[in-house]
């Protein structure tokens, strides 16, 4: 690309100006820009190893896991209390909780499942090596979720916020259905009896069931609750879960994630790179324009 003078017996000046078409590099350029964010957007939405799938290989993903942690929690009432209130006021506190319990996600790396209304579901990431840890980190969230409601309670005195949390673990079936808003859903007996826990649980408590107890109980204290009629399963011994025990190993760190973000690492780089060459495009383009005005 450039502007040459044409040397001739004229007493004219002449310009060659040589052009080179950029149209094709800007449309393959903003291309890959769209498709980075598309695949930034999937990633927000599914785990990160179900979204490669899905991208992969458009095959039915269905999965069986033996088994993996689950917490629901829900804001005691709060159906009730948004009778009163305007759209704009009840959007914003569930945004600012939900919020916090999403940085919780992360602190211990946790699956978010989905939010249905006012009730929050997380997961460990389900596989087949979910662990103690992982049990570990999903009933410190529980303690977490519950401090967050306090503390939101605290900065916002014309409010008396609980969460009620609850929390089992065993196997599970996950997959994707539908065509539209893909979710990575999870059901089972296992999900079931998690949901259950949450609704027959009191304010301000975390109900677990005794395959939490055993899996994490010499960690945390809980105490028994007793015999309780728990639908679809009949009368079984339940527990809360008061906190971690004093003089145990301390609360567990975030590890190093299994599913290691290179991948969005990668994105997000590249997503920047896009965006610097398109600038370069359009800023070159500019220049040649310019140069053009300037010679005529």
């Amino acid at each position: 690309v450039g502007v040459n003078e044409v040397l001739h017996t004229g007493n004219e000046q002449l310009f060659a100006v040589f052009f080179h078409d950029l149209t094709g590099q800007r449309r393959a350029a903003k291309l890959q820009l769209e498709k980075a964010k598309a695949e930034l957007l999937l990633l927000n939405m599914l785990p990160e190893d179900i979204a490669f799938r899905l991208k992969e290989d458009k095959k039915q993903i269905a999965d069986h896991f033996p088994n993996c942690a689950i917490l629901f929690a829900d804001i005691v009432g709060f159906t009730a209390m948004t009778s009163n209130m305007c759209p704009v006021e009840v959007v914003t506190i569930l945004n600012k909780l939900f919020s916090m319990f999403d940085v919780l996600v992360d602190k211990y790396d946790l699956n978010k499942v989905k939010t249905i209304g006012d009730c929050y579901m997380v997961t460990s990431h389900p596989d087949s090596d979910t662990n103690e840890v992982e049990i570990k980190h999903i009933c410190c969230m529980g303690i977490d979720m519950i401090k967050a409601v306090a503390l939101y309670n605290s900065d916002h005195p014309g409010y008396n916020l609980s969460l009620r949390v609850g929390i089992n673990t065993g196997p599970v079936v996950a997959g994707v259905v539908g065509t539209k808003r893909f979710l990575y859903d999870l059901w089972g007996d296992a999900v079931n009896l998690a949901s259950r826990m949450e609704s027959t649980g009191q304010p301000g408590k975390i109900h677990v069931t005794r395959a939490v107890i055993d899996h994490v109980g010499a960690d945390f204290t809980y105490e028994s609750r007793g015999i309780t009629h728990i639908k679809g399963k009949g009368a079984m011994e339940t527990f809360f879960l008061l906190g971690q025990r004093e003089g145990a190993s301390p609360r567990p760190l975030t590890r190093v994630p299994r599913r290691v973000m290179r991948r969005r690492s990668q994105l997000v780089e590249s997503l920047q790179t896009l965006k610097s060459s398109r600038n370069i495009l359009d800023t070159k383009i500019n220049e040649i324009e310019s140069q053009v005005n300037d010679k005529i």
